[in-house]
């Protein structure tokens, strides 16, 4: 391993909290890469190739420090790595002073470079899982590099699979590295469940239904339960249907399917419960901003009917538990909806009127969120 100049800068940023002296991390050139004197990155320091030859503690005091260019007088300590000298750590300062420190200041070192290894790792493991699954979604025909890979990263391709597809919906909660590990740890998951991050915001979990039969939906909504927990924010989940391993990217499709049908009053969605759905998700954009446009495209700019169509959508028509949620008036609730009618031309007590406004409704609530 070769010690990269930002994690040697992270590592000085680390110590100097500990010891208020001039500290310096040499790479196993002996060309200092990171110190809390930005003019001394570059320059070669003799006391650290010194220190990497004999792999072993070496003081320099002023009178040495005074020979040689770029040094000052102090301690460089050998990091080791898997039993390598990969660089030094130099502390300026009297040894006599110092060097009660020295070794902490090394092991804590070491303890950074090991973390900062391990992560990697982690990484790259996790970054190969995502490239399988791209692939077992995308590809048709599986190789012997196909099976070779899923071999390595012990999956049963034999296995029957379901796709499940959860939406962290606060913007906040970008799925990098680090809240990736954090949410493995938190969630309940079975040895050949599948989980992988689906760009910046969603999470991928292709479940096992092969060995034995799972409540799913139990199952998900303590994986949105444990989710809203660790982030403060409930997710959104689609769920596809079970399917034998190679025709996974049905099951996928169907989740997305479903994750777009969510909505506040139903985060978790099945695909198998899509009705109205299905049919939505099979029209082209242009096609339901064209119906917004010669439906309620009148009311847009009109936030209180707009609001007032939204919630009586989600109340099924409902005028009086539109008008109780809303904390208006029943009169004033008929007044919108008279207004709406004279905008739209659809009557919301008319059957067919509903169907429209409720489809526009669908529209418009999904363009909204995209």
């Amino acid at each position: 391993m070769m010690l990269d100049p930002q994690l040697a800068q992270k590592i000085v940023n680390e110590v100097r909290m500990l010891l208020d002296e001039s500290i310096i991390v040499i790479n196993s050139d002996g060309v200092i890469i990171a110190s809390t004197d930005g003019e001394r990155i570059g320059c070669i320091h003799e006391g650290a190739r010194i220190a990497i030859r004999q792999k072993k503690e070496f003081i320099i005091t002023k009178e040495i420090a005074s020979q040689w260019r770029h040094v000052r007088d102090g301690i460089n300590l050998p990091i080791f790595f898997q039993h390598n000298v990969i660089g030094v750590i130099g502390i300026t300062g009297h040894p006599e002073k110092i060097s009660p420190y020295g070794q902490l200041m090394k092991k804590m070192t070491e303890l950074l470079i090991q973390e900062s290894f391990y992560q990697d790792q982690l990484d790259f493991q996790t970054r190969t899982l995502e490239g399988f699954v791209f692939e077992w979604i995308t590809k048709r025909d599986w190789n012997d590099e196909f099976f070779n890979k899923a071999k390595i990263l012990n999956i049963n391709l034999h296995h029957y699979r379901q796709a499940v597809l959860l939406h962290l919906s606060n913007p906040e909660d970008n799925i990098n590295s680090k809240t990736f590990r954090d949410l493995i740890n938190v969630l309940s998951f079975d040895e050949d469940d599948v989980i992988v991050r689906w760009g910046n915001d969603h999470l991928l979990i292709i479940v096992d239904t092969s060995i034995y039969r799972r409540n799913l939906k139990k199952l998900v909504k303590q994986w949105c339960d444990q989710i809203q927990i660790h982030t403060g924010h409930l997710p959104m989940a689609g769920v596809g249907s079970v399917q034998p391993a190679h025709q996974l990217v049905f099951s996928f499709q169907q989740a997305e399917r479903a994750l777009h049908a969510t909505s506040a009053h139903k985060p978790i969605m099945f695909d198998e419960e899509l009705i109205l759905e299905m049919i939505i998700e099979d029209l082209h954009t242009e096609t339901k901003q064209q119906f917004i446009k010669r439906t309620i495209a009148p009311i847009l700019d009109h936030e209180d009917i707009l609001k007032t169509l939204h919630m009586l959508c989600t109340n099924e028509f409902s005028y009086k538990q539109t008008a109780e949620q809303m904390h208006i008036h029943i009169n004033t609730l008929h007044y919108r909806l008279g207004k709406l009618e004279q905008l739209t031309r659809l009557n919301t007590k008319m059957m067919k009127d509903r169907v429209v406004l409720y489809l526009a409704w669908l529209f418009l609530d999904e363009q909204t969120k995209n």
